[in-house]
């Protein structure tokens, strides 16, 4: 592990991404941050133009490889999953970023598969919190890909906390913490059985209700915003603190 390792953070565009100031504050070493949002002017959050990114991707993971990057970490799930095949093509999105880069890159989408399998779950419930119907079924869709029994998928919409008509765009990036927590215990009381909940929209912010969801719900809890910083300390050998819940001991 480089000393005072620095990590890339590669962001959705027009988003203040929380992901650069927090990872300092998770793990017990001292790191630095960096950030390179992606383009804005060809960007939208349609799934198919999310899956054509991968130019651009590639560039941001070079641009801060120059800027002295140890490590790259590109923050969402659906730049991994969306309109893939399997998960052999998920990771070779990864390997591109790392070919362009010369640097190690993790993908929140592949992280949320290896923190499972690190937790040895087979039966997940997903709590797709903001997203719509298509991100809901191709997100749950992909974690069967990857040999995940999904047995609950619901969003803000499916379980009645925010009106039918709702649309990523009002809740996606203004998640609340009361918001988050009621729809976590609904996905809990949905799906007793589950080994694990994940918890997917990087604007669905845990850090500070991580330990929380996890007594609350007795089950561990793999969201996309935090299970980003297990992987990367995981790739870097770095010390998680307590507040990271069970992703600090496994």
């Amino acid at each position: 592990m480089p000393q005072n390792p620095t990590i890339g953070f590669i962001s959705a565009p027009a988003w203040f991404d929380p992901a650069p100031a927090e990872f300092p504050a998770v793990v017990a070493e001292t790191v630095r941050t960096q950030q390179a949002p992606l383009p804005l002017q060809t960007f939208d959050y349609r799934l198919k133009s999310i899956a054509a990114v991968q130019p651009d991707l590639n560039l941001c993971a070079q641009s801060l490889q120059a800027c002295g990057c140890d490590l790259v970490a590109q923050v969402g799930s659906p730049f991994a999953w969306a309109a893939v095949d399997g998960e052999a093509e998920a990771r070779a999105r990864r390997d591109a970023m790392i070919r362009a880069a010369g640097v190690p890159v993790v993908m929140t989408g592949l992280a949320i598969v290896d923190g499972l399998r690190a937790l040895d779950a087979v039966r997940v419930a997903v709590n797709a919190t903001y997203y719509e119907a298509d991100w809901r079924d191709g997100f749950s869709h992909f974690l069967r890909m990857c040999g995940f029994d999904t047995i609950h998928v619901s969003t803000l919409v499916d379980q009645g906390l925010v009106p039918a008509d709702a649309s990523m765009a009002e809740y996606g990036w203004s998640m609340t913490p009361g918001l988050t927590l009621r729809s976590v215990r609904r996905t809990a009381e949905a799906a007793p059985q589950a080994d694990a909940i994940v918890v997917t929209g990087a604007g669905t912010r845990t850090l500070a209700l991580l330990k929380a969801m996890e007594a609350d719900t007795d089950r561990p809890v793999i969201a996309a915003d935090t299970v980003l910083y297990w992987a990367i300390a995981r790739e870097l050998g770095l010390t998680l603190k307590p507040e990271m819940g069970i992703l600090a001991r496994i």
